[in-house]
């Protein structure tokens, strides 16, 4: 239930706010998964580069709201956003702080997008984490269509759970569309939506 009205609500800021602002940027994005992980994000950059960050990332047994925000440092095709964040977690009384970077690149039709973070925890009975969701590496094929490779991992308690596999967006004036199958410990199909305005 809870994936559907992301989905929905994803579907629903697509339809209806499709306009620029001059002070910066709106991105929303939510994703859900067979797996039952789910993501909704809402992060906006001023015209000056600061950049304010809140999502909520959801798997079986951990429910966690990061606020937090940085600064987008551009040059050339390469876009660096370092950020932290204030982690509120819903089990184990799970409270901390995550370091991340978000990294964009595009250059001859190839593009790039990572996020990578590091939770600290400040209480709580969750421990430190580390993870890369995602490193998404794709081409761009005619005017609209992405097609890639999508990678990711968790490691906590000094185990990893990679992720990789197929990617394909759909780009459209308002956003774009994301399908992937992530193979690994836990094969994962996957799929997004991506909003600006």
């Amino acid at each position: 239930m809870g994936r559907s009205l992301i989905v929905v609500a994803a579907i629903v800021v697509s339809t209806f706010c499709g306009h620029s602002t001059a002070e910066g940027q709106h991105l929303l994005e939510a994703r859900g998964a067979d797996t039952k992980y789910r993501f909704a994000d809402w992060n906006y950059t001023w015209t000056n580069a600061v950049v304010v960050d809140v999502f909520y990332v959801g798997v079986p047994g951990s429910n966690e709201l990061n606020v937090g925000g940085g600064y987008a440092y551009k040059r050339g095709r390469l876009v660096l956003t370092p950020l932290l964040y204030v982690v509120i977690g819903k089990e184990d009384l799970q409270r901390g702080v995550k370091v991340a970077l978000l990294v964009s690149f595009e250059k001859d039709g190839w593009k790039l997008l990572s996020f990578v973070g590091d939770y600290v925890p400040a209480s709580g009975a969750v421990d430190s984490y580390q993870i890369l969701d995602t490193l998404d590496l794709t081409r761009v094929i005619g005017t609209r269509w992405e097609a890639g490779l999508q990678c990711g991992f968790l490691r906590a308690g000094g185990a990893w759970n990679p992720q990789t596999g197929p990617l394909v967006k759909l780009n459209d004036r308002r956003g774009s569309w994301a399908v992937s199958y992530r193979f690994g410990p836990q094969n994962e199909f996957r799929i997004g939506r991506v909003v600006t305005f």
